[in-house]
């Protein structure tokens, strides 16, 4: 029997029985590879720190950490599980990368719930992939909090799901007023990936809160995950002379619009979603074609800020030497709000676990104090903008 045949087996041997040792897990299920890789480590940062943060429960239970991919040493995988198995009190954050893929989201979730036996689970990044989970965290009754899924649907109908962001109903109506109220247009054009959840969430809550408004959205376009010729699409909303641009998109191709939309001269207002910035891969690229970029979004770094907020700034810096993203501080929340959920239910009550996360009321996180009413997220959001390379807040919008 060979060491890592023979290590692995004791690992299993351990599992099997530290159910009844009083283990608790909390799976994590985030983008490490694939087209929104991006997002995943910047929620991996946001849970890293807040384990580093609180590596023990206020009952005195260590949390530990565990992320095998495929890549890493077999021998060396399972002695690590099996000395994290070993500590009786422990609890152990299980990673698993979705490759940000929907099938992959789904299958995770289900080994999770399945062979895993998590308490809660936290994640994925993205609207589609979430809800490729919520139908098994409700068959499951397992507890689900999605950081930064804003898609209404992610939530919507669902008893084991919840939110920690807000949802894109709230974000889209505001970069609505944003643009009708605050900058004066009349003409709107919409240049968003009509394969995304997300930006078609964000597209219908701009495009009727603007007409609402009194606005007319004269053009929209599709612009679709992967592509990186936008030039067309560009020409076009350019030849309709909109008075603002909204971007319901991610970075990738967010950065590529703001360079090729300089490049065709469209100089007009542009906002866009939470997910557009989130990235220094946008700075990166866009540099100056970017300045001005308008998004809404969760948290600013310039707003006033919770001891625990400052905290986090300072560690996030000191490890990474680049600006807090909003992705990682919502990780971080995520994290705490689990944890609390535990440390009140216990690991086997996942209905107490899943009903003290729903509504969970003036919970002091990361980004701020906020409530959760029946897994919807009652918080305040942010208009940030993009100054001389750098994310900038500009004002502090109330639900």
């Amino acid at each position: 029997m060979n060491k890592a045949f023979l290590a692995l087996s004791l690992a299993c041997g351990i599992l099997s029985s530290s159910l009844f040792a009083g283990e608790v897990k909390i799976g994590v299920v985030l983008p490490v590879s694939g087209a929104v890789g991006g997002f995943g480590e910047l929620g991996k940062r946001g849970i890293d720190l807040a384990h580093k943060a609180q590596s023990k429960t206020k009952n005195g239970d260590t949390i530990k950490i565990v992320f095998i991919d495929n890549k890493s040493d077999k021998i060396e995988s399972a002695n690590a599980i099996l000395s994290l198995l070993l500590s009786i009190k422990t609890i152990l954050i299980v990673f698993i990368d979705n490759k940000s893929d929907k099938i992959e989201s789904a299958n995770a979730m289900q080994r999770l719930v399945s062979s895993d036996k998590v308490s809660v689970v936290i994640g994925p990044m993205i609207s589609t992939n979430a809800l490729a989970m919520t139908k098994i965290a409700d068959d499951s009754k397992t507890p689900l909090i999605a950081p930064v899924a804003t898609n209404d649907r992610v939530t919507k109908g669902k008893k084991f799901v919840s939110r920690v962001s807000f949802a894109d109903s709230f974000q889209g109506l505001i970069a609505a007023n944003l643009a009708f109220r605050d900058l004066g247009a009349k003409k709107a054009a919409i240049l968003f990936d009509n394969s995304s959840d997300y930006s078609i969430g964000l597209t219908r809550a701009f495009r009727n809160q603007f007409k609402m408004l009194g606005g007319e959205v004269i053009i929209e376009a599709n612009a679709q995950a992967g592509t990186k010729d936008f030039k067309a699409q560009i020409s076009s909303i350019k030849a309709k002379n909109p008075d603002v641009l909204y971007l319901p998109i991610y970075y990738n191709e967010g950065a590529l619009i703001a360079v090729q939309a300089k490049q065709l001269g469209l100089n007009v207002p542009t906002i866009g979603g939470d997910g557009l910035v989130s990235n220094k891969i946008f700075f990166d690229v866009a540099k100056e074609a970017g300045e001005g970029y308008m998004v809404t979004d969760y948290y600013s770094t310039n707003s006033k800020q919770t001891p625990k907020g400052e905290q986090f700034i300072k560690d996030y810096k000191k490890a990474y030497n680049e600006p807090v993203s909003s992705f990682s501080i919502m990780l971080a929340d995520a994290y705490g709000l689990a944890v609390a959920a535990i440390e009140e239910c216990g690991a086997e009550n996942r209905e107490c676990i899943n009903d003290k996360i729903r509504n969970a009321k003036d919970f002091n996180g990361v980004s701020g104090k906020f409530s959760l009413q029946n897994g919807e997220s009652i918080r305040s959001a942010v208009i940030n903008q993009v100054q001389n390379g750098n994310l900038v807040y500009k004002t502090t919008i109330e639900p």
